[in-house]
Order: structure tokens, then sequence, then C-alpha cells
């Protein structure tokens, strides 16, 4: 028996309640999926903006996230590409490095969307992972923001930039200025990913 026919039986909703239920579900996923679509139009912006040298993942291939099930996998791999194409965009230009460029907010934001399934807290993980989404939408987008600054040439000075200082090799070894120390790890010529 479905709801419509409960609602004639007078045991259950009528007509009236049904579609109101049906029309708020319906505007609820019309929504949502525009939402997805604006966070997925900032993830292809900020691409867009790296080199095609630089880039570990096409502006277009974001867009697979709308596939059902297969973007349970993609979220993942979108949340990595993006972070090495960062990472190697900013070391190719000489700018500090920003930490994971939003590696790891992005992968527990998806830990948590997937907990979200669990039974009875499944409602508690999803909260978690929403606000992680928001935090990780608006670090993709001031990473974008960055680069299009930088290629429209809005910085006044150079020093403005977002640049390393300059660094001085006497032999073997690397001497940095005060300002700038960088861990060994940020400075090994492998950095760049392909």
């Amino acid at each position: 028996m479905n709801l419509m026919q409960r609602g004639r039986a007078g045991g259950g909703l009528g007509d009236t309640e049904a579609y109101l239920i049906l029309g708020a579900v319906g505007i609820f996923l019309v929504v949502m999926l525009a939402v997805q679509i604006f966070y997925l139009m900032t993830l292809s912006k900020c691409l867009s903006r790296i080199s095609s040298d630089n880039r570990r993942m096409e502006p277009g291939q974001v867009w697979l996230n709308l596939i059902p099930c297969f973007n349970i996998v993609w979220l993942f791999i979108t949340v990595s590409r993006i972070s090495d194409s960062l990472d190697n965009e900013y070391y190719s230009r000489g700018y500090r490095p920003d930490g994971d460029f939003g590696k790891n907010l992005g992968t527990m934001y998806n830990i948590f969307n997937l907990c979200s399934a669990i039974p009875y807290i499944g409602f508690l993980f999803s909260m978690i992972g929403f606000v992680m989404w928001i935090l990780y939408w608006v670090k993709i987008a001031g990473y974008s923001s960055v680069l299009r600054a930088v290629d429209a040439g809005e910085y006044g000075d150079d020093e403005d930039r977002p640049r390393r200082d300059k660094r001085r090799i006497d032999d073997d070894e690397e001497q940095y200025d005060d300002n700038d120390r960088l861990d060994d790890e940020d400075d090994r010529p492998s950095r760049r990913r392909r």
C-alpha cells in the first residue's frame, strides 16, 4: 500500500500531504544539485588556473563527481590530485608552500560523509562532514583567487606576492634567509609530481 492508498483508507497521509512531501524532497534535491555544481565549478576554475604541466587532473574531470556511486571513490582522487596540482604550481612559481593544500581537510570531509551512512550516529558525522566540506571549498577558492590575482597582475609590489625568499646554495649545503626557513621536505627537487 503506497502513501496515496493509505491516505484514502484514512490511516496515513492524504493526497495533499503526500504531494507536499514529494515537492519538498524534489526542491531539496534541486538545491543540493545546484550547490554541488557551484562547488565543482570552483574546483574546475582552480585547476584551470594551474599550468597544464603542473596539473595532475584536467579541469573537466571534476565533473565526474556528479556520477552517483562512482563519485564515492572519485572524490578522494579529486582531492588528492587538486592538492598535488597546487603543490606543483606553487613550487614551479617559487611561492611559499602552504601545507598540504587542503589534502587532509578534503580527505577528512570525504571520510565523514561516508561515515554518515552509519545508523543512528550518521547524522553527527554528516554535520561534521558538511562543515569540513565548506572549509575545503573556501580553502580551494582562496588558492584559486591567489593564482588569478597573480596572473592578472593585481599584486602591486613584488613583495606582496606569496614568493619564497631567494636562496643561496654553497657547495652541497643550502642556506636560507632568516625570514624563510623551509623544511627539508619542501625543497627537495623531487617535490614536483607528474
